[in-house]
């Protein structure tokens, strides 16, 4: 079973086995905030890529939500969990 959606009170962890997963559940969520009249704040959105080292891409793809664009991290904390990525 893939849950690609976590989430806790205010706050949604999206993960995704793709570039083009993720951009489309992105559209999901913007589809959502659409029709309920609701923000997602990109300003406080993070993508993070987590894979083996030896795949890890030249160019990272570039995510938005509500037409701003998410900045890629190597750190965060979320959930209660940090992460931290190695690239």
């Amino acid at each position: 079973m893939f849950l690609g959606a976590l989430s806790y009170a205010d706050d949604i962890v999206l993960l995704a086995p793709t570039p083009g997963a993720m951009q489309a559940m992105l559209a999901i969520c913007d589809s959502y905030a659409d029709d309920l009249h609701i923000v997602f704040n990109a300003k406080k959105s993070k993508c993070m890529y987590m894979g083996p080292r030896l795949k890890f891409p030249r160019s990272l793809p570039e995510f938005s939500i509500g037409g701003t664009a998410i900045e890629f991290v190597e750190k965060m904390a979320t959930l209660g969990s940090y992460y931290l990525c190695h690239g």
